[in-house]
């Protein structure tokens, strides 16, 4: 007795043509995606390279947050919550550009400690403490691995740039513009001008 061919359902069939070529689309773009989305980081320069620290910093949404280098997350000044929200997070430091000045009768240094935190203070006043001194502090604050992950902030996040820019182009040598650029990364903007005076 001769066996009856399997007849496949067309409208079965091409529904699971459909299927397979959506995801054979869909796949490699949700791969490029997380690619893009992930940060990433200049081989050029890498401040924390000592501390051979290879993942982002988890994110806390401080004012103009950024993920300039890996471990590190830059930006202004957190709010208590945001204190909070990093230990729970996992971060062991937190470094503040502010003078006492500026923060009122907030003691960020005493709520740090209090977390169980690290706390690191570099005072940099504006535009005049902008100097290759201070940027050496910050990154000299970036090389012990168990200190990580860190926060680095002042009050926007364009002093932490600034800083970081000043380290590329008089420490490491690198090129202005792309000393500007890692800077412009790590939330340099209004200080350009004066950072690229000293680099020039």
């Amino acid at each position: 007795m001769l066996k009856q061919p399997l007849l496949l359902d067309p409208v079965i069939s091409r529904a699971s043509s459909v299927t397979f070529v959506r995801s054979a689309i869909l796949l490699p773009l949700t791969l490029l995606m997380l690619v893009l989305s992930s940060p990433t980081w200049s081989a050029e320069y890498l401040p924390n390279a000592t501390a051979n620290i290879t993942t982002p910093a988890p994110t806390v949404e401080i004012k103009n947050f950024k993920h300039p280098f890996p471990g590190i997350l830059t930006g202004g000044q957190p709010v208590r919550e945001q204190l909070v929200e990093a230990k729970n997070k996992g971060y062991k430091t937190i470094i503040s550009l502010r003078a006492r000045s500026e923060t009122g009768l907030w003691d960020e240094g005493n709520t740090v400690r209090e977390l169980g935190m690290k706390y690191i203070s570099i005072p940099v006043s504006g535009s005049s403490s902008i100097s290759a001194e201070n940027s050496r502090k910050l990154v000299h604050s970036l090389s012990d691995p168990k200190d990580y992950p860190i926060m680095v902030h002042c009050g926007s996040g364009d002093r932490v740039g600034a800083l970081f820019a000043l380290d590329a182009g008089i420490n490491q040598n690198i090129a202005i513009e792309s000393a500007l650029e890692i800077g412009r990364k790590a939330g340099l903007n209004r200080l350009e001008p004066a950072v690229k005076k000293i680099l020039e």
